[in-house]
């Protein structure tokens, strides 16, 4: 099973299904960066990343987050 860890106050990181991703905390909500085979191939060995408002909406994009707004224990839908 993949740990959330994390990185900073700000930052949690998790490796799952060969992707790498990083949450980060921004002023209007969170970023969600990727790092996995296709942006390796298609990105030139960049990132992908989406914005969210809320960690609801962080966990409802990706199985592997369920449970971040509890591990940060922030109200789900606002930015620490």
């Amino acid at each position: 099973m993949a740990v959330i860890q994390q990185i900073n106050e700000t930052s949690y990181a998790l490796d799952a299904r060969g992707s790498r991703m990083v949450l980060e905390q921004i002023h209007s909500g969170w970023r969600m960066k990727t790092r996995n085979a296709a942006t390796r191939v298609w990105g030139l060995g960049g990132e992908s990343w989406k914005e969210f408002r809320s960690l609801a909406e962080v966990e409802a994009k990706y199985k592997s987050w369920k449970g971040i707004a509890a591990l940060i224990g922030t109200t789900v839908g606002k930015p620490a």
